[in-house]
């Protein structure tokens, strides 16, 4: 689906496609989990491993030499997946459900010095692009208008979720497509505050933590201001891999990861 037509005719009303979505206020406060690894425990690994590295200096020991690197590319993958906790401004749930959390969207406001009415619509976009990935999740298998009892939907839903995918794959993916999209519709709409806290300039975690689901939005937003429509053209080609291969669909957001920051 074309991404200009997205922008401007469907996130503003996606029922005009015949598709209804219920809309939930909460003034619950959540957070979820990121990350598989405490970071104490990564900082105590990188000490003993900058102790093991003297000791390779000192002795030239080519079976140590090879130990360290082992224990360095492990200490590497662990560096990029410490746990943090984010507050949670909205979902789109399983029932096909967009909550917003409001309680989260006033602190964040507050936080960065941000218009409520327009963040408020900003994390809408972000939530209904989830929604409408869904709706074509389901139509790429033949469940659109499907019982939730049929083979079909259980398959189509089955894959939504990642069954037999990396789950930190999955979700990268996904939150690329829709905070992408959010990025879009600020740029559209002219609001720089909102777009530098998407791309994550204000909410510096997600720039850097290759766990948080964001992390490919520095590749895509880094393309974007060199050419805005090689940008759009990686969203739409992203969007049509997730409904094939999250693997696939991954492997596209790596390849515009910017120079010389983790992923």
């Amino acid at each position: 689906m074309d991404i200009k037509y997205i922008l401007q005719h469907i996130l503003p009303s996606p029922e005009m496609l015949g598709i209804t979505c219920a809309y939930i206020e909460s003034e619950t406060v959540r957070y979820k989990q990121y990350g598989s690894y405490d970071a104490v425990a990564v900082q105590r690994e990188g000490v003993r491993l900058l102790a093991l590295l003297d000791e390779v200096e000192q002795t030239q020991d080519a079976r140590l030499w090879r130990k360290w690197q082992s224990r360095y590319q492990a200490w590497q993958k662990k560096l990029t997946q410490i746990k943090f906790q984010a507050l949670v401004h909205g979902e789109f749930n399983e029932a096909g459900e967009i909550i917003l959390y409001v309680n989260a969207l006033r602190a964040e406001c507050a936080k960065h010095n941000l218009a409520y009415a327009a963040y408020y619509q900003s994390v809408l976009v972000h939530e209904r692009l989830h929604y409408l990935q869904h709706q074509a999740v389901l139509q790429k298998y033949g469940a659109l208008d499907a019982a939730i009892q049929s083979a079909e939907y259980k398959k189509a839903q089955a894959y939504w979720f990642g069954a037999g995918a990396d789950a930190a794959c999955v979700r990268t993916v996904k939150e690329t497509l829709a905070e992408f999209g959010r990025f879009l519709w600020c740029r559209e709409q002219g609001y720089t505050a909102l777009e530098n806290q998407a791309v994550g300039v204000l909410a510096g975690v997600r720039a850097y933590y290759p766990c948080y689901p964001y992390a490919g939005m520095r590749g895509l937003c880094a393309l974007y201001e060199k050419n805005p429509i090689a940008a759009a053209g990686a969203w739409e080609e992203l969007w049509q891999a997730s409904l094939t291969s999250w693997q696939a669909a991954y492997r596209l957001i790596k390849l515009h990861k910017p120079q010389n920051k983790p992923f």
